[in-house]
C-alpha cells in the first residue's frame, strides 16, 4: 500500500499579507467559532491558516498520526481498538475517537485498563486509539504559537508540526523516549490561555489584535 499524500502546501512567505488569514482562535473544532472563521476566510479567497479541512484533520487522532508520519514526523506504534483486546501492554496512551471527548489517558498498569477503556469508548460505543509507550518514556505537552515553542529542546519539532498541520495555536502531546520525540495528538490552545511570552511571539510577528 502506498503512503498517503496529503499535499500540504508551503506556508505563506508573509503571514501579514493581505490574502492570508492567520486564525488565532486556537480551538478549530468542527462547527466551532474557530472553524467557521477559517471557512469564511477561505470563501473570501484568502489563504486560511488552518483551512477548514486542516482543522478537521488535526483533531482526529488516527488521521493526525498518519498525516504526521507522511510528513516524516516520528509517531509511536499505534492501533485502533474498541475493547480491552489490544496488542499493547501498559504503559500506553489511549485517546477517544468520538465527537464527545478529546482528552487521552496514560494507562500505567493492568489495573487501569478496564476503566480507561470503558471511559474512552463510552462502554464500547466508540473506538479509541492506543499508542505504545516504552517503560522509560513519558508524555509531554508542547504549547505551539506560530510554530514556536518556549521549550528550546522542541524548537525543531515545533517547526515541523507547524509546516505539517498549519495550526497557529496548538497544544501538542508527544511521547518522549531516550532517543526521540514521538508525535501523539493535538488539542486546542485557545488565545485566552496564552502566557505573556506566548503573546509576545504573536506581537513580534505583527499579528496581535487585542
Amino acid at each position: 500500500m502506498s503512503k498517503p499524500d496529503f499535499r500540504v502546501p508551503p506556508l505563506p512567505d508573509d503571514l501579514r499579507a493581505q490574502n492570508v488569514f492567520v486564525n488565532l482562535d486556537g480551538d478549530y473544532g468542527y462547527l466551532g467559532d474557530g472553524y467557521y472563521k477559517s471557512m469564511e476566510a477561505e470563501h473570501e479567497g484568502q489563504v486560511a491558516l488552518p483551512s477548514p479541512q486542516e482543522a478537521i484533520d488535526a483533531y482526529v487522532v488516527p488521521l493526525a498520526l498518519v498525516k504526521a508520519e507522511a510528513a516524516g514526523i516520528a509517531v509511536p506504534p499505534w492501533e485502533i481498538a474498541n475493547d480491552t483486546a489490544t496488542s499493547f501492554q501498559p504503559p500506553f496512551v489511549a485517546y477517544p475517537v468520538n465527537p464527545f471527548q478529546s482528552t487521552g489517558q496514560v494507562v500505567a498498569d493492568q489495573a487501569g485498563i478496564e476503566e480507561a477503556f470503558r471511559s474512552l469508548t463510552m462502554t464500547g460505543k466508540y473506538a479509541m486509539v492506543v499508542q505504545d509507550m516504552q517503560p522509560d518514556s513519558r508524555v509531554d505537552t508542547l504549547r505551539l504559537v506560530l510554530g514556536q515553542c518556549l521549550k528550546p529542546e522542541y524548537r525543531e519539532l515545533a517547526e515541523e508540526l507547524w509546516r505539517c498541520f498549519r495550526l497557529p495555536l496548538a497544544r501538542v502531546k508527544i511521547i518522549v523516549t531516550e532517543k526521540q520525540y514521538l508525535f501523539s495528538a493535538i488539542e486546542p490552545l485557545e488565545k485566552e490561555e496564552l502566557t505573556q511570552n506566548e503573546k509576545t511571539i504573536i506581537k513580534e510577528a505583527g499579528l496581535w489584535r487585542a
